[in-house]
């Protein structure tokens, strides 16, 4: 095994709140480290920690103009999985695949009234057993025991689960969008992105 000191090219933007800030208390600190030579992002922040490494292209694009020009959903999903179930969503992926949503064109015609109140009312049971759910997984098996239990005839329960990001992930990338981003602008276009 070969153990290296490494002394990285980095370049640290610093987020400190302070009590006159709009979201104070949101996030207190941050520290965006920017890898230049290993196209690595590493974010430790009082919202989470998060990290990702993009392939290297100093070629055609320096790190830091590459992290310019990206937009919040790109990083997000760099960063992040999404975790966290939206219940209503999900209720509503359940509801348009049992011929009962919103749009006409998905909705089932040869349902009785009595069996559009049935689906209403187990879907209102799947809302309620929904919210206790902690993971996508735990939201799958919720799934498949309601249908299960209320004979609906609903496969693929996975494909229902609809999922978002924790409000922590969101306010790390709305900080690197509203705050950090522009710095960076600033340092490419005084030609600082090289380090």
């Amino acid at each position: 095994m070969k153990i290296e000191a490494l002394k990285p090219n980095i370049v640290r933007i610093a987020i400190h709140q302070e009590k006159d800030d709009p979201h104070y208390g949101s996030c207190l600190w941050g520290y965006y480290d920017f890898d230049i030579d290993r196209y690595m992002l590493n974010i430790q922040s009082d919202c989470g920690e998060a990290a990702y490494r993009w392939c290297e292209t100093p070629d055609s694009e320096s790190f830091l103009h590459l992290m310019a020009r990206i937009d919040d959903d790109y990083l997000m999903n760099k960063l992040f999985k999404s975790e966290e179930v939206d219940v209503s969503a999900t209720v509503d992926e359940v509801r348009e695949y049992l011929g009962i949503g919103e749009d006409e064109d998905f909705q089932d015609d040869d349902l009785t009234p009595w069996e559009r109140e049935k689906r209403e009312e187990a879907l209102e049971e799947l809302e309620g057993l929904l919210e206790g759910c902690a993971s996508e997984g735990h939201a799958i098996q919720v799934i498949e025991d309601w249908n299960s239990d209320n004979d609906m005839g609903l496969d693929c329960a996975y494909e229902r689960v609809v999922t978002d990001f924790t409000a922590w992930q969101k306010r790390i990338v709305e900080i690197f969008r509203d705050y950090v981003q522009p710095k960076i602008r600033e340092l490419v276009k005084e030609g600082k992105d090289h380090a």
